[in-house]
């Protein structure tokens, strides 16, 4: 029997905490997509306020917007992450998140965020997120089926979590065409890390992408601006879908895909594994159109494959 053909699934994020101080609106996860591999999600901090401490059982990729984030560990030490920065977390890191003020982040959790594997700790105080929107969110999860694991309870996830910690990444622009840029906070290049790889892209003016079949998969949120993907459908014929602002879009592996920019745009991407220009599977396509040159391309190829042989397959830390 023939493979199916991948097709791409656009989502429409879910407020999955909305209190006074806080919204998380998930893109992709166990309540937004109903897939547990990872979940990405934009946060709101509108005033200053402190979370509980908390030992995930997931591995966390973080970008600050704007504001401050303040991470605190176990014995005291802060880690402030400022605008434009990245900082990892490893999976089973115990620490509290602290925003001196209003605060805009992205974040990735791996595998996907669930309650369960959290291991928020109620005694530690944090008000930002309160108990009734802790229910809330229990809910929406079990009303996903998202199912709890053992590794998720506190006891599990304290083992050596104080030993870990926090990692602030710089950020390096991998793509510097004419009509685009590509901020990449976390991947080969950044972070020397081949398991993910996450950043912004900045489209200039309208423009468009070669025809590219990536052999990883491709998690999207366009923050400004709307994106068209034309792609083959099952029957071989060409079929468009349009990402608007405000959504986002999942681009499986061995998808045939072209990128059109309607306009001036701006969007997160994360790809797993890690990009590489050896699996983006990009055709040759010159033209007026094209946001990429062959130059800038061939450019990113070679720093991509400088770092490609100093780093690792797995998560910074180690995995959970």
């Amino acid at each position: 029997m023939a493979a199916a053909t991948p097709t791409p699934l656009v989502t429409t994020p879910c407020k999955v905490v909305d209190s006074a101080n806080l919204t998380i609106s998930e893109y992709f996860g166990h309540v937004a997509s109903k897939d547990g591999t990872c979940s990405f999600a934009v946060v709101e901090v509108r005033a200053a306020d402190n979370a509980a401490f908390q030992t995930p059982a997931f591995a966390e990729y973080v970008i600050c917007n704007e504001g401050i984030i303040e991470l605190e560990h176990s014995d005291g030490e802060i880690i402030r992450v400022e605008p434009g920065q990245g900082a990892f977390l490893p999976c089973k890191l115990r620490l509290r998140w602290r925003f001196p003020g209003p605060c805009n982040y992205t974040v990735v959790c791996m595998p996907a965020f669930s309650p369960e594997l959290a291991a928020h700790e109620e005694s530690s105080g944090g008000t930002i997120v309160s108990a009734e929107a802790r229910e809330r969110l229990k809910a929406m999860h079990q009303g996903a089926g998202s199912a709890p694991t053992a590794e998720g309870s506190v006891a599990a996830a304290a083992e050596g979590g104080a030993a870990l910690r926090a990692t602030l990444v710089s950020p390096v622009n991998v793509v510097e065409a004419p009509g685009i840029t590509i901020t990449e906070h976390f991947g080969h290049v950044s972070s020397r890390d081949g398991t993910a790889s996450l950043g912004v892209a900045t489209v200039k003016e309208a423009s468009e992408e070669a025809w590219q079949c990536p052999q990883f998969d491709e998690f999207v949120i366009c923050a400004k601006g709307s994106i068209d993907f034309v792609y083959a459908a099952e029957d071989g014929a060409q079929t468009k879908v349009r990402v608007d602002a405000g959504q986002g879009i999942f681009l499986p592996k061995g998808l045939r895909v072209k990128w059109v920019w309607l306009e001036a745009c701006r969007y997160y991407v994360l790809c797993l594994p890690a990009f590489s220009p050896n699996l983006c599977g990009r055709e040759a396509e010159e033209g007026a159109t094209v946001a990429k040159d062959s130059a800038s391309m061939q450019l990113s190829s070679v720093v991509c494959q400088m770092s490609v042989g100093s780093c690792s397959t797995q998560p910074l830390f180690g995995k959970c």
